[in-house]
C-alpha cells in the first residue's frame, strides 16, 4: 500500500499547461484542499487524485493533514521544492522570494484561514454563475494585492506601511459594464479588537491617499468581512460604527451557506436592513 506521506516514483511525469497553472495558483493561495483543486482544475475526483499523486511523487506538491484528521481525510496541498523555479518563471517573480514562501511554516491556524479564503473564491464564482448579469472579473489572492509603501508620519518622518487584505475581487455588471470592487477579509475569531481596528484604519488610508485608485484604476471599494457568527459580527460592526466608518460590510459563514453570497446577507454599519453586493 502506498504511503500518504512519502513520495514514491512509479511513473514518469510530463508537465502539462494545466499543471503549471495549478502550481502557480497553489503558490498564490499558499494552500488548497483536494476538493478545492478539483473544483478549479479537474472534472472528476479520480483524475484529480491521480494527477496530484504524480505531482506529489515528483516533489511538485507537498501534502499536509490537519491535526487529528481521520484516515482517509482530504489532504491539503502546497507547492513542493521542484515547483519553485517553475512558479518563479511563470509568475515572473524572484526565485528567492518564491523559495521563501515555499518554506513558510504551515500551522493549523494558517491552513484553516487559507482554506476559507479559497472557499470564498469558489463560492463567489458559483454564485456569479447563477446571476446572468454578474461575473467575477478579477480575483487576486493576498500575495497579488499586497502593497508595501512609505507614508509620512505625524513626526514628519517616513514609515513603511503594508496593506495586505486576504483577497481582492472585482464584479462586473454585464448589462452596464460597471465594476464593483471589494477587498475580502476572513475572520475566524482570532483577531483582537485592536488588530481589527488596525485593519480598518489601513483600508481607509489606502482609499483616502489615492493608492487604491492609482493601483486598481477605480476610486472606491468596500471590504467584505466574513466571520464566525452573529455575536462576533455585531461586536465588529459596533467597533466600525464607533469610528464613524461604513467601509466594512459583514456577514457570517452560516448566512453564506443558507442564502448564498449574492443574497441580501451583508450587514452594513448604521443600517438595520441587509444588503446585496450587486
Amino acid at each position: 500500500m502506498r504511503s500518504r506521506f512519502i513520495p514514491e516514483r512509479r511513473a514518469g511525469l510530463r508537465l502539462e499547461s494545466r499543471d503549471e497553472a495549478l502550481l502557480a495558483d497553489l503558490f498564490l493561495h499558499r494552500a488548497m484542499s483536494r476538493s478545492q483543486i478539483q473544483a478549479l482544475y479537474f472534472s472528476s475526483v479520480v483524475r484529480c487524485n491521480v494527477r496530484l499523486r504524480l505531482l506529489f511523487d515528483h516533489h511538485y506538491v507537498s501534502r499536509y493533514y490537519l491535526p487529528l484528521a481521520p484516515f482517509g481525510a482530504q489532504a491539503i496541498y502546497a507547492i513542493g521544492k521542484a515547483a519553485v523555479p517553475l512558479v518563479a518563471a511563470r509568475l515572473n517573480m524572484d526565485i528567492t522570494e518564491v523559495g521563501q514562501q515555499y518554506r513558510r511554516a504551515k500551522t493549523p491556524q494558517f491552513l484553516a484561514h487559507t482554506l476559507e479564503i479559497v472557499n470564498l473564491r469558489l463560492a463567489f464564482q458559483n454564485a456569479a454563475t447563477e446571476r446572468t448579469n454578474i461575473e467575477v472579473e478579477r480575483w487576486l489572492p493576498e500575495i497579488q494585492c499586497r502593497h508595501e509603501y512609505e507614508m509620512r508620519a505625524e513626526s514628519n518622518t517616513w514609515r513603511k506601511e503594508v496593506f495586505k487584505p486576504d483577497a481582492f475581487m472585482r464584479l462586473k455588471k454585464r448589462d452596464s459594464g460597471d465594476y464593483l470592487n471589494y477587498f475580502v477579509e476572513v475572520d475566524l475569531g482570532h483577531t483582537s479588537s485592536r488588530q481589527f481596528l488596525g485593519k480598518l484604519h489601513a483600508h481607509h488610508r489606502y482609499l483616502d491617499t489615492g493608492l487604491f485608485q492609482e493601483t486598481f484604476g477605480c476610486n472606491r471599494f468596500h471590504t467584505l468581512v466574513v466571520t464566525t457568527g452573529m455575536g462576533r459580527l455585531n461586536n465588529l460592526r459596533r467597533l466600525v460604527e464607533a469610528h464613524k466608518s461604513e467601509l466594512f460590510w459583514f456577514t457570517t459563514y452560516d448566512r453564506i451557506r443558507e442564502f448564498g453570497l449574492m443574497a441580501a446577507i451583508w450587514q452594513v454599519p448604521f443600517a438595520d436592513a441587509a444588503y446585496t453586493l450587486a
